[in-house]
């Protein structure tokens, strides 16, 4: 009996031993991808070092352009559309069918192999990268918040903007009421995540955080589509403000959202397959009909 328990008191700590020295293990070899992602500049878009172009106005055209991650396998093949300032394009389709990768492509986080994509008439390889994204305001369906405070999180490391700015900002989106009634307000603590905040509540600030950098493109990855009713609606009402003289593609999840489009393309294996306004896409009783009328369905809504 006591053998028993000299050995339980023995192996016990040599199981946690082999326990941590697995997970040390697990965390050595991730830590060795990451090296190599980091180190990885396959993909990494060509930096002009004569670039001398601005973005003023956000006009985008993209002409013919085709796309592969891999070389073998297209991802977007001939896209052709224009945005002009003040307009909205949104991006409709199933997963994979080449929405985030024009996205990407026109952010430069990956080079397309063909065709042009312009703004304001330059390519987009004659802006220098840094004025190319600091003239664009992305907003992702899961935005990201950082340790630290709201302001910071609405500032985000520019600090020639003033208190009144941020909260001028907060106020556009509507963020205010939720912020001022917060333990500190503007200065209330934020874990990293935010895993205080509800998804609306982020997404708010992430609206916020966009609209005091005044970009003069507005990039929304289905921005709408974790947050609940009362929450959309009041992003809604704030992306009219928000959308005024400025140029808007955006990727649409729910399609009730994007009725005032000015341009609606549907995108199928990297192809547009359909285009035109909400209206005329009904009309035509295709693709985007069906989508349109599948949630209706499920939202109890009549087409």
């Amino acid at each position: 009996m006591h053998l028993l328990l000299i050995l339980n008191n023995i192996f016990g700590p040599l199981e946690s031993i082999m326990n941590l020295f697995s997970s040390f293990q697990e965390g050595l070899v991730s830590g060795y991808r990451i090296l190599g992602i980091l180190g990885n500049d396959t993909y990494a878009p060509a930096q002009n070092p004569n670039a001398k172009g601005d973005i003023t106005d956000g006009k985008i055209e993209f002409k013919h352009v085709n796309f592969s991650y891999d070389g073998r396998h297209p991802i977007l093949k001939d896209l052709t559309f224009t945005a002009n300032p003040g307009d909205t394009v949104a991006l409709v389709g199933h997963t994979g069918s080449g929405k985030s990768s024009t996205i990407n492509t026109l952010m430069r986080f990956y080079d397309f192999q063909s065709g042009e994509i312009l703004i304001d008439g330059q390519d987009i390889r004659d802006i220098a990268m840094d004025k190319l994204r600091s003239k664009m305001g992305l907003v992702l369906q899961d935005p990201f918040m950082f340790y630290g405070d709201i302001a910071f999180n609405i500032r985000m490391y520019n600090d020639s903007l003033t208190d009144e700015q941020i909260k001028l900002a907060a106020e556009f989106v509507g963020a205010d009421d939720f912020i001022e009634n917060l333990d500190g307000g503007y200065q209330a603590k934020v874990q990293e995540g935010g895993s205080s905040f509800s998804a609306g509540e982020k997404q708010l600030i992430s609206f916020a955080r966009t609209i005091v950098a005044n970009p003069k493109i507005l990039i929304l990855d289905e921005a709408t589509v974790n947050v609940d009713t009362e929450t959309e609606a009041k992003i809604q009402n704030s992306l009219v403000k928000m959308r005024q003289d400025r140029t808007t593609i955006a990727i649409a999840h729910r399609l009730s959202t994007i009725k005032d489009a000015n341009l609606i393309l549907v995108l199928d294996q990297g192809e547009v397959v359909e285009r035109g306004t909400h209206d005329e896409l009904l009309a035509a009783r295709g693709r985007y009909y069906d989508l349109y009328r599948l949630q209706g369905a499920q939202s109890g809504i009549a087409v």
